[in-house]
């Protein structure tokens, strides 16, 4: 999940994404925008990203393999925000060097 960051996602907004179910059905969805959350600084990493999909496309809630060049795989929980939007939010704390 490390390349899964608001630094590398913001710069992927307008890029499509694909994601993938447990059934191996793919989809691609469009990153649209990438927000920090209310927490995020030195001791947690917050943000939000928001996908836009077709008309024709139904997500449903639930976890999914989200794959791009830039970021690699990783499994998230995707939510319906409505017909054709979606988002995923992260919130973890931040590895502290020692």
């Amino acid at each position: 999940m490390e390349n899964y960051s608001f630094t590398v996602l913001s710069q992927l907004i307008g890029e499509p994404i694909t994601i993938r179910d447990n059934a191996e059905n793919e989809a691609q969805l469009i990153i649209a925008e990438v927000n920090k959350g209310t927490i995020d600084g030195d001791e947690w990493q917050s943000f939000s990203v928001i996908y836009n999909g077709e008309e024709n496309l139904s997500v449903p809630q639930g976890t999914y393999l989200f794959s791009h060049e830039k970021i690699g795989e990783v499994s998230l929980f995707i939510t319906p925000n409505s017909a054709t939007e979606y988002e995923t939010i992260v919130s973890q704390k931040r590895v502290q060097a020692i």
